[in-house]
């Protein structure tokens, strides 16, 4: 069981907040997601954007999102979304038509989502730990 909650606060005008939280869930795992972007007064022009994507790579997982805005500024642009589901089995049939089997498609395909956020993350050895998990799927 992951809880995760993430808070931002935007304060200053011209403000920005990207939540980009990325995630894939096996076995009896869940998780879930709060995330919170709060506009402040003073914080014209601001943005922020909240994105929670999980993949769901077992029918005995689950994940609960609930992205949430707050306003107490005018002239702010705010958006969120979340999204969690299966892989796809037309993405799955694609690649294992390409001479994968099913696990191996899996992987390609996890690790494929994963690489966006894979690339902002500067630590190595967590880096690397993600990597790790992503393989032993």
């Amino acid at each position: 069981m992951l809880d995760l909650n993430y808070i931002g606060e935007l304060r200053g005008e011209k403000s920005n907040i990207d939540i980009e939280v990325q995630g894939a869930l096996k076995d009896k795992a869940k998780k879930h997601f709060k995330g919170t972007i709060d506009f402040k007064k003073g914080c014209k022009k601001s943005k922020g954007n909240e994105n929670e994507s999980c993949m769901l790579l077992s029918d005995t997982s689950r994940s609960l999102a609930l992205p949430m805005l707050l306003c107490s500024e005018e002239d702010v642009e705010g958006n969120h979304s979340c999204s969690s589901g299966k892989v796809g089995e037309k993405e799955l049939f694609y690649i294992m038509s390409r001479g994968f089997d099913r696990k191996s498609a899996i992987k390609l395909i996890v690790r494929a989502k994963f690489n966006k956020i894979l690339e902002n993350i500067k630590n190595e050895k967590l880096k690397n730990e993600i990597i790790y998990y992503i393989e032993e799927f």
